[in-house]
């Protein structure tokens, strides 16, 4: 090997002495399909690849073509515009550096990357994590896939022409993919234990088919349709959640009112509490003479006491006593009426007789039916005040004068009946009366069997007449229905 060597280095050596006019000749020869005058340089090793570097001298270059390549590969040089030191390989291997790469990098990690040695070409991908958090929350999990920085033109391997004004633009970065995380997510109704596993990115949406059970505007009542999508609302009033896709509440308000009022709220159903009831009661007065009418919001809106003065009508009692025939002298008012034993009204009292007559307050002739073992209230209206009196002497001569009227009275005979007369006609009896009216003669026997035979014949010939004329009618009718065919016939053929 080293016998070869220092024979290809005599060679090289003297390549450096030929000039243009050799090498003319070896291209002329070698297209002439001469062997070329440097025969030991066949002998060289063998190079399966064709890779020779540009170089300023002919004759080294047909060497080099020569050592580098195998026997038979023809040589064709062309005008080169580059050039290169002479000796320069097709690849070279970049050489290593211990400093740090200055470029920085374009991504989110470009802080946390750790720093790398100074390189040719493009820096290295990002090995961490993207760490992107997602709208929802969740972090991208991938390795980063951010945008990368150019390479430096002075640390390209193969430097390409200079261009003015061309910069190297950096490569950009993909997103990241949809979040790929599972979740539990709710139903339209957001029912509880309803939950499906689905992806975080998936925005499906799903019915349980449960009801809904979402509480409607009202705030009573329930929503009965099936699970569906909720728009919800925040009310100043209530901070509870309430759906405005419900259905509406057709419900009668149901509320129950205080227990003084008797009355149904007349609004459908509603949230909050019920208006102030404006219906209107009867309510008589304590006397019974006359009836108020108030609001009922009003009315129990007053105390016990209140609501007695207001029923009161203002006029007097016009009750009766419980203790005598006489009306209650006070203004109208609750409950029984004062002092009933002390009726201030007068009062004619008389004796057993009647003879004797006298007026006395009531309270003194209630005091004397008490005192003789008499209760007021069992005396009726026309006995009241009657006996209260004693008898004297003139009462019983008065009473012994009209019993012996009465016996007398009672002794005389009975008047003698009149006897009849024309002008006193006793009256007949019924049933005799209807059978004087039974007897008829045969004479209107035979007339009214005429009248009815007559009405009968009359009879037949009205509806014989009826019959007859309605024929007719329906003859005609008919005739005139054919003429009007015939001239409507007449009248298309015409046209």
């Amino acid at each position: 090997m080293l016998s070869w060597m220092k024979n290809k280095m005599s060679i090289v050596l003297k390549l450096e002495e030929l000039d243009h006019s050799s090498v003319d000749e070896v291209q002329s020869g070698n297209r002439s399909g001469k062997e070329p005058p440097f025969k030991e340089l066949e002998s060289g090793p063998k190079i399966a690849a064709c890779k020779v570097a540009k170089c300023q001298n002919l004759g080294l270059l047909y060497a080099l073509f020569v050592l580098f390549h195998p026997v038979g590969c023809s040589l064709k040089v062309k005008k080169f515009n580059d050039r290169v030191p002479c000796g320069a390989e097709a690849e070279q291997k970049p050489p290593k550096c211990r400093k740090s790469c200055s470029v920085g990098r374009l991504c989110r990690h470009a802080s946390n990357c750790k720093p790398h040695r100074c390189h040719y070409g493009a820096c290295p991908p990002c090995r961490l994590l993207c760490d992107e958090e997602y709208p929802c929350g969740h972090k991208c999990e991938l390795r980063c896939h951010g945008p990368t920085p150019p390479p430096l033109p002075e640390f390209t391997l193969k430097p390409k022409k200079k261009r003015p004004n061309n910069q190297i633009e950096p490569t950009p970065g993909s997103p990241c993919p949809p979040c790929p995380q599972l979740v539990w997510r709710s139903c339209l109704g957001n029912h509880v234990g309803a939950e499906r596993m689905m992806v975080c990115s998936d925005r499906a949406i799903f019915s349980c088919d449960n009801l809904c059970g979402n509480p409607l505007t009202c705030g009573n009542h329930y929503c009965t349709n099936v699970c569906h999508t909720l728009v919800t609302s925040t009310s100043k009033l209530d901070s509870s959640r309430r759906a405005e896709t419900c259905e509406m509440c057709t419900l009668p308000c149901q509320q129950e009112r205080r227990a003084t009022c008797p009355h149904p709220c007349p609004l459908p159903c509603h949230p909050g509490e019920c208006p102030p009831c404006k219906a209107l009661i009867k309510r008589s007065c304590h006397c019974g003479s006359m009836v108020h009418v108030f609001e009922c919001i009003y009315y129990n809106s007053l105390s016990a006491k209140e609501q007695l003065t207001v029923r009161s009508c203002g006029g007097p009692c016009h009750r009766k006593l419980p203790n005598c025939t006489h009306l209650c002298p006070e203004t109208c008012h609750p409950g029984e009426c004062p002092s009933p034993d002390q009726c201030s009204k007068k009062v004619n009292v008389r004796c057993g007789c009647q003879s004797l007559k006298k007026e006395l307050l009531c309270k003194d002739v209630q005091a004397a039916y008490r005192s003789s073992g008499t209760d007021p209230k069992d005396v009726s209206r026309n006995q009241y005040g009657l006996g209260i009196l004693p008898c004297n002497s003139d009462c019983r001569s008065k009473v012994k004068a009209s019993e012996a009227e009465l016996q007398h009275r009672k002794s005389k005979a009975p008047e003698e009946k009149e006897p009849e007369t024309k002008d006193n006609v006793k009256r007949r009896r019924r049933r005799v009366r209807a059978l004087e009216d039974e007897k008829t003669s045969t004479l209107q026997r035979i007339v009214a069997g005429i009248r009815i035979f007559l009405l009968f014949v009359i009879t037949i010939i009205a509806l014989i007449a009826s019959v007859y004329l309605g024929y007719k009618g329906l003859q005609w009718l008919s005739e005139r229905m054919n003429e009007a065919e015939i001239q409507r016939q007449r009248r298309y053929t015409r046209t």
